[in-house]
């Protein structure tokens, strides 16, 4: 508790003094519209849009993974990822996005014209969930706009096998009571469907252990108990997260946690991931940007996240 109250009275500092790209309120309460509101939204879209059914050529494919770009003024890293993704003969034709695609406010126009290299005319598109920074400021709408949905799932098919693959809204920090009711429906209607991989990526990640993002940090103790034993039970392989901007991997009941790097471009230590997904599931971290902190700010101007 005297963390948040250190950071909100730090917050409120910045602020007059014109910083302009933390959203005060936002980090304690959330100003968009609530788990249940976005997830109603989502499902009104799916429902219009229907599930996404991606064919893949080869039973064994390279999943591109990228989170926390944090895109602002610039997007050297977020350019790198998406040319590297078009130029892999063997990347999947689908990538994830694991939230927090912008930093601030005013920025999605910028990032969704840098990603629409992947969607316009290549037969690729790029699956987003929302993070916490995506919904600050009042800006679900905004985001709902441009990416329509912040829950859903797709199938992956190969020659032979079945993925399915599920995105999770936790981007102000709980899934809400209809979106968890519908995560144990796809689950429980995915048992009878013998897929490969039952793969769930989101932003928020469980296993954190502070409150230094406020109620966006993490998951109610409770509902992470609840959530963790619902993948176990249903046999989810692998959930993907981001937003502590550093990986971790933890193995709880069987099911694989892959906490994924930033690619944030004022982050000298970026990265993105690449998952192997055959009849195992691998991954790899590539790094982009400087990689050194000590050429970091003579190569891109601006300041570092908060």
């Amino acid at each position: 508790m005297k963390k948040i109250f250190t950071i909100i009275a730090v917050a409120v500092l910045l602020t007059a003094c014109g910083e302009s790209n933390l959203d005060v309120i936002g980090m304690v309460a959330t100003r968009s519209e609530g788990a249940d509101a976005r997830f109603a939204q989502s499902m009104a879209y799916k429902q219009e849009h229907g599930v996404d059914t991606i064919v893949v050529a080869d039973n064994d494919y390279l999943l591109y993974v990228v989170s926390d770009t944090h895109v602002d003024f610039t997007t050297f890293n977020l350019d790198t990822f998406v040319t590297d993704y078009l130029s892999d003969p063997k990347a999947a034709p689908f990538c994830l996005h694991l939230g927090d695609l912008i930093n601030s406010v005013n920025h999605y126009d910028t990032c969704v014209a840098h990603l629409a290299r992947i969607w316009d005319g290549t037969g690729d598109t790029c699956f987003c969930i929302p993070g916490n920074h995506d919904i600050y400021f009042n800006q679900w709408q905004v985001y709902a706009s441009h990416l329509k949905t912040g829950c859903y799932y797709f199938i992956a098919k190969t020659p032979n096998f079945k993925d399915l693959y599920i995105a999770i809204d936790s981007s102000d920090g709980t899934l809400g009571k209809n979106q968890r009711k519908w995560l144990e429906d796809v689950l429980s209607a995915a048992q009878e469907e013998h897929y490969r991989h039952i793969i769930a990526f989101t932003h928020t990640h469980f296993f954190k252990v502070d409150a230094s993002q406020g109620h966006t940090s993490n998951f109610a103790l409770e509902e992470t108990y609840d959530l963790c034993d619902l993948f176990a039970r249903y046999g989810v392989e692998l959930v993907l997260q981001g937003h502590s901007h550093s990986r971790n991997l933890t193995n709880f009941k069987g099911v694989q946690y892959l906490r994924v790097d930033a690619l944030e471009e004022h982050f000298y230590n970026a990265y993105y991931t690449i998952l192997d997904v055959g009849q195992t599931i691998n991954w790899q971290f590539v790094p982009v940007g400087l990689q050194d902190p000590d050429k970091f700010e003579q190569y891109i101007p601006g300041r570092p996240h908060l």
